[in-house]
């Protein structure tokens, strides 16, 4: 009787179970270790479960649920749309999403990957018994595992702080008192990625076209964002005066005096990948080719590591992958969503955050367009914007709809001012000064016109806006999410996990986003003024795509933090943080970025509202008017200073008495 040891690979190489087992011949369905691991095609099989899991927030994620944080099947329906508490765009709300609840937030994740992190550790203790020591072959295999690997390590020291560091296979057969590792420090965790990423970057594959393989590349534009997270925490950390056992232990904050070393080495990253060869993907058309930036892959400039979904990908057999973008974030009908819609909208207070025209004049009184499409169609909206939001006006391509958003209607506008507007109650027909606003209620009335001063006139938008909340699937924000959606005709049905567009894992103008903060910051711990001018640089390299304004460096910038956060930060900065949540709005970073800098709690003390971008016709002027109003459906978000770090997963407290528990729960 033979002892084989096997890995169970799935039909679909979606599934792997590593076992023993007596037996004479080989299962069928069974592949040997040195099968798999003795050779390219084999590893790949073998890390199918490692990249399919992999803590992306993709289109999938969802924050709470049994996916553990990501959703890698298509089991949760469209409940997976409601779960995009990650889609942290509007820097006037922590949660934006179709729930509009931030409430189960600091519950935590219960993401504990180490199953995961297991199967890399198995492929690194293996490999070199099948490649020569030393060869570029073991040591590009090694480096990938590394650097997924740190991914791993990733997703859970950004969200717990310190975690048991594992870097050997455990025997499962030892005793459990053996088995059990307590927490290390949060610093001691960065080190770790950092280490396994400096490998990777080292020792990865060089060919850029592997797009869907960690290369050294990918561990590069990970060395970027992990590495400027690592800093910051450690700089701002200290801020929010959290005590504890946790604290004490150095599971939870770093001394201020490592982010410096953290700031470099997400610098050095990014220069990395510009000496690669990396670059922003550019054209003539600067709104098509923001569009292009997430609905192709392009390996010969922007894209670093990709994630494929669905038969339109490029691997030979496609994926067994889909999500449901479309689907969720378009409205209803006229060849746009076919179920559900408008799970996740865009506020005012995201929109603004853009060069986009002024609406409001000196005096606080709306200022009147001529269309209502001359808000986004007039050369004063920034290409970027325009790509990343759809207006009304707007044609979707694939199905040719006109984008239709209309709030309501004034027969006269007279003595009004936007704040009196802003505060008055909604509702139907209600009378302000000597202004009269008419508003339609719910899904019976929607794209109906009325005879209003001898004409007939249309009162509200066939996709929005409505003042009831039951009307499922219609907008309510005055906008909505462009950016992602398809325009290609990939995606024919658009129903419940249909849409296949890839997910950027990585791109350069992330990169440049990372290398810009990053820059700023170590010129501030440093007093080099020409790291600050760089910084600047870069974020005018982005804004010249995006078709905005270039920034000019102000030379004694202002301090917009101390009196607000207890801290300080100058303008540059902020407006490099600006920039941030500009070029990479609905991409699922908002959230980390205002945890790691520490201000969520004071931003949104006492509960923040969000606001919508609401279009009315004033009948007696022929003119459109664009206010800022608290939608119907609208909810105070809150966030306090324990979320900064989510609660250790209570069943894995509960099976290892080492872990020390987060403190503030």
């Amino acid at each position: 009787m033979k002892i084989f040891k096997y890995v169970f690979v799935a039909a679909a190489l979606g599934l792997t179970v590593t076992s023993c087992a007596d037996m004479d011949l080989e299962p069928k369905g069974l592949l040997y270790d040195n099968v798999l691991m003795s050779s390219d095609n084999g590893i790949q099989k073998y890390l199918a479960l490692v990249y399919q899991d992999l803590p992306v927030e993709d289109f999938n994620y969802g924050q709470n649920g049994d996916q553990k944080g990501y959703a890698t099947v298509n089991n949760n329906g469209w409940h997976v749309g409601n779960q995009w508490q990650a889609q942290k765009s509007s820097p006037a709300s922590a949660c934006l999403e179709a729930t509009g609840r931030c409430s189960e937030y600091g519950d935590g994740w219960g993401y504990w990957p180490y199953d995961r992190i297991r199967d890399i550790n198995t492929l690194i203790e293996k490999l070199p018994q099948y490649y020569e020591e030393g060869s570029t072959e073991l040591n590009e295999h090694l480096a990938e595992a590394r650097a997924l690997r740190a991914f791993y390590y990733f997703g859970m020291v950004k969200r717990y702080g310190g975690v048991p560091i594992v870097r050997t296979v455990l025997d499962p057969l030892a005793p459990v008192e053996e088995l059990k590792q307590p927490r290390d420090t949060e610093y001691d965790c960065w080190k770790f990625i950092q280490e396994d990423l400096e490998f990777a970057m080292e020792n990865g594959a060089s060919d850029r076209s592997k797009v869907e393989r960690m290369n050294r590349y990918g561990a590069a534009a990970l060395m970027s964002r992990a590495m400027l997270y690592a800093g910051t925490i450690a700089k701002y950390g200290g801020y929010i005066s959290t005590t504890g056992p946790a604290v004490q232990a150095g599971l939870m904050g770093m001394s201020a005096d490592k982010a410096t070393e953290f700031f470099q080495a997400s610098y050095d990253a990014c220069k990395f990948l510009k000496e690669a060869g990396f670059k922003l993907h550019t054209g003539a058309d600067k709104v098509q080719n923001f569009l292009d930036v997430f609905g192709k892959i392009n390996k010969e400039d922007e894209d670093i590591f990709v994630k494929e979904y669905g038969s339109n990908s490029e691997l030979p057999a496609g994926t067994s992958l889909f999500h449901m973008w479309d689907t969720a974030i378009l409205p209803l009908g006229d060849g746009l969503s076919a179920d559900l819609g408008c799970a996740l909208q865009p506020t005012w207070e995201m929109i603004s955050m853009y060069q986009v025209p002024t609406t409001i004049d000196e005096n606080d009184q709306p200022i009147r367009f001529n269309d209502i499409t001359d808000f986004w169609n007039n050369g004063e909206m920034e290409a970027r914007c325009q790509a990343t939001f759809f207006f009304s006006g707007m044609k979707e391509p694939n199905s040719g709809t006109m984008i239709d958003i209309q709030a309501g209607v004034y027969k006269t506008f007279a003595g009004l001012t936007a704040s009196m507007v802003t505060s008055a109650e909604n509702g139907t027909d209600n009378e302000y000064n000597t202004g009269i606003r008419i508003r339609t209620d719910a899904a019976s009335n929607r794209g109906e016109s009325q005879e209003i001063n001898g004409k007939m006139v249309k009162i509200s938008g066939a996709h929005g806006m409505t003042v009831s909340g039951g009307d499922e699937g219609r907008g309510y924000m005055g906008a909505f999410i462009r950016k992602y959606v398809d325009y290609q005709g990939i995606n024919t049905t658009r129903v419940f996990f249909s849409c296949q567009q890839p997910w950027k894992i990585f791109r350069y103008g992330e990169v440049l986003c990372n290398w810009a903060e990053a820059a700023y910051e170590l010129g501030l711990e440093l007093g080099d003024e020409a790291l600050k001018q760089e910084a600047i640089a870069i974020v005018n390299e982005l804004r010249d795509r995006a078709g905005a304004r270039l920034y000019t460096m102000v030379s004694s910038p202002a301090d917009l933090g101390t009196e607000v956060y207890g801290f300080p930060i100058d303008e540059n900065l902020q407006f490099i943080r600006d920039e941030r949540a500009r070029e990479l709005c609905y991409e699922n970073h908002r959230l980390f970025d205002l945890r790691r800098w520490r201000v969520a709690d004071v931003m949104f003390q006492d509960g923040v509202k969000v606001h919508t971008l609401s279009a009315y016709y004033v009948v007696d002027e022929d003119k459109w008017i664009f206010l800022s109003e608290e939608p119907v459906e609208n909810r105070k978000q809150n966030f306090y200073k324990r979320w900064y770090y989510e609660q250790i997963p209570g069943g894995e407290i509960g099976k290892n008495d080492l872990l020390i528990r987060n403190d503030g729960y």
